[in-house]
């Protein structure tokens, strides 16, 4: 056996064993410990972290939030630990409900979006927090996701997460499952009061109430606003007598009339209103209950259709005759048509399309999110940014357009000079069966335009047509286009497929959106990495392509 020898010199800094010299602060630690979590309860952190949630603030004023951290930095003077360095916020934010997000490589999830949690996990996986101080666990997470996600990085950064009320510390095996096990119970907690609250909407809907958000026209007890009311019938008029949606709301903007939250007026606030049905009296219902899709072209999809078939009626003054909202819809999905036939959309004032080829393709390469462009005027060219918290992004990255289009063209043509021209095939019976399913898709439009058309302007061909077989007959219309087209889209895929390519050609004769189609084609996402502070040249090694093939 060998003994340590000490020196005299160095008595009280380092041990001699064998030769090897071990320093006392090596000589003195704990480097292991069957009970990991018990042992690291003793650590007082230096740059704690504390996290507030609330679901709901009526009031605005975050009083609900104000107690929450008096509790919290009660509980961190009882436990030892310093000052806070940050504060979590997430006030009026739910744990809860999930939102549908895409990946940068074009997949969706779905997913709780708590930008303030995300922001405390990598703080403290970076180190810039070595502990957490959470109120309870059901403000801390009510998605086992989430709170495993915590866990891991906890596991992992071996720092302690304390919460104010029932004294758990998730560096503790027994309190973790605890935790999970409370999360569990509050999921199905919040479960339970979404179905019951789902039923309480459907119910209502279903007796003719005004449920959900306050439609812009509308005050909260059903009596019309009648100068929204005006703007309202005004949108619906200009939109059937041709104009552009984007055109409406640029005339809107130049009048002065403030949007439904005071702002400015956009393309999606316009047809938010043009496609809900409540403007003429129809229930609209998207709530848990409905078993379709919920993806939707116009406003038939939003439509409550009781028992008997037809729409609901609801108790409210409407804005416009239900004759010119169903005309409304079928110029809608008359535009719809038209621009998936041409690639671009038509309207009064010209061409609505995209600026940049690139644009929704690039993504941030520190958080992902998708990156905007603007004009800098100061140096007369274009960038791509990461849009910064105000999107849920980081805001850390922006490069020049112009470089990045040269770099990723000359990609692309790489791209095409790799795969050629393909062969085609012999198989003419696809594209038989996409002109007759084609052939049949015009055939039940131009019939539903004619009937539409008719019963909008009082035809004598259906004054007998009663209002009910008025809906049923559009209804079952809608349903066998929904069925053709899915068809089409199937047929056309595989003919596609089949189809000789000549991509050079394609890319050279194509216009904007042509080419956009074929980027799709090519590239699944484009991540823009940082590249440094100051004015750093253009490297092509920032600029990852994922290709999607």
């Amino acid at each position: 056996m060998t003994t340590p020898n000490t020196t005299t010199a160095e008595a009280t800094d380092v041990v001699s064993w064998d030769g090897v010299t071990i320093p006392e602060r090596v000589r003195n630690r704990t480097s292991v410990a069957l009970t990991v979590g018990a042992s690291l309860r003793a650590h007082h952190p230096q740059r704690p972290g504390c996290y507030l949630r609330t679901s709901r603030d009526r009031q605005g004023d975050e009083r609900s939030i104000g107690l929450q951290l008096d509790d919290a930095e009660a509980r961190r003077i009882a436990l030892g630990w310093a000052s806070f360095t940050e504060i979590y916020r997430e006030n009026d934010t739910s744990a809860f409900k999930k939102k549908r997000t895409v990946r940068a490589d074009g997949s969706a999830d779905w997913a709780v979006v708590r930008p303030e949690f995300r922001r405390m996990l990598g703080d403290l996986l970076s180190g810039r927090i070595d502990g957490v101080v959470f109120y309870d666990t059901d403000r801390l997470a009510r998605q086992p996701r989430d709170l495993e996600d915590l866990i891991d990085v906890i596991e992992y950064t071996k720092r302690p997460a304390e919460g104010v009320t029932g004294d758990l510390n998730l560096l503790s095996d027994a309190d973790r499952h605890m935790a999970r096990m409370l999360c569990i119970m509050a999921l199905k907690s919040s479960q339970d009061t979404s179905r019951r609250v789902a039923r309480n909407h459907l119910a209502d809907a279903l007796a003719g109430e005004l449920t959900g958000r306050t439609p812009y026209a509308w005050n909260p007890d059903g009596t019309l606003r009648p100068d929204r009311a005006r703007v309202a019938r005004r949108i619906y008029e200009r939109f059937t007598e041709g104009a552009s949606i984007t055109g409406i709301a640029r005339e809107l903007n130049d009048d002065g009339i403030p949007s439904p939250r005071d702002g400015r007026w956009a393309q999606p606030t316009v047809k938010a209103i043009l496609t809900n049905p409540r403007y003429c009296g129809f229930v609209s219902y998207e709530g848990k209950h409905r078993t379709d899709n919920r993806r939707q072209r116009d406003g038939w999809a939003r439509v409550l259709i009781g028992q008997d078939g037809l729409p609901v009626i609801g108790k409210w003054d409407p804005v416009i005759p239900q004759t010119l909202w169903a005309e409304t819809q079928l110029e809608l999905d008359h535009r719809r048509v038209l621009a998936a036939e041409t690639g671009i959309l038509r309207n009064h004032a010209g061409v609505n399309q995209r600026k940049y080829l690139f644009t929704g393709y690039l993504r941030c390469g520190v958080c992902e999110a998708s990156m905007s462009t603007k004009r800098v005027a100061q140096r007369e060219h274009v960038i791509y940014y990461c849009p910064g918290r105000a999107r849920n992004a980081c805001g850390k990255v922006s490069r020049r357009a112009e470089p990045v289009d040269q770099h990723l063209e000359k990609l692309v043509t790489e791209w095409m000079r790799e795969r050629g021209v393909r062969p085609p095939s012999d198989d003419a019976s696809r594209a038989e069966d996409l002109c007759d399913t084609q052939t049949r898709i015009s055939a039940i439009g131009n019939r539903k335009r004619t009937l539409i058309t008719a019963w909008a302007t009082g035809d004598e061909s259906v004054s007998s047509l009663r209002p009910d077989d008025y809906y049923q007959m559009i209804s079952a219309m809608n349903t066998e286009l929904d069925l053709l087209e899915r068809k089409a889209a199937e047929e056309m895929v595989t003919k596609e497929a089949t189809r000789a390519r000549d991509y050079a050609a394609e890319w050279a004769n194509g216009g904007f959106e042509q080419r956009r189609a074929l980027i799709g084609e090519i590239f699944a996402a484009v991540h823009v990495m940082p590249s440094g502070k100051g004015r750093a040249p253009f490297d092509p090694a920032h600029i990852r392509p994922v290709y999607a093939s």
